[in-house]
């Protein structure tokens, strides 16, 4: 059975490196927001098996995406993105169990593969 993820950013670029990097070995969805994604989600109840948001977007951050998801998110572990530093905020996401891992910037496709296979 092939794991589904949905991969959520804001720079289209970013979207498309990933679904090519991935779509040989998982059902790869792509969001271009966090409403983009909450649609996505919503369509895909049940089916979805992660998420990887970027934490920085505009409108809503992959954290708020992440809070207005769980509801729909049995089990579904959900990691960030990005191009900054632990922070505080991070740090509490992931000692809360919201955040299951977050992978830096530029991406490191191994790592991500990895963490997916171990976690899935």
């Amino acid at each position: 059975m092939r794991h589904t993820i949905l991969f959520v950013d804001d720079e289209i670029i970013n979207l498309f490196v990933l679904e090519k990097r991935f779509e040989s070995e998982y059902n790869v969805l792509t969001a271009e927001s966090g409403h983009d994604a909450l649609r996505i989600i919503e369509e895909n109840k049940g089916s979805l098996d992660a998420i990887i948001s970027d934490l920085r977007m505009p409108e809503m951050d992959g954290l708020q995406l992440i809070d207005k998801a769980i509801p729909s998110l049995i089990d579904v572990p959900c990691f960030l993105l990005t191009g900054y530093d632990r922070n505080k905020q991070i740090e509490e996401a992931i000692d809360s169990k919201k955040v299951a891992y977050m992978f830096k910037k530029p991406f490191d496709y191994n790592e991500i593969d990895s963490v997916l296979k171990s976690t899935l």
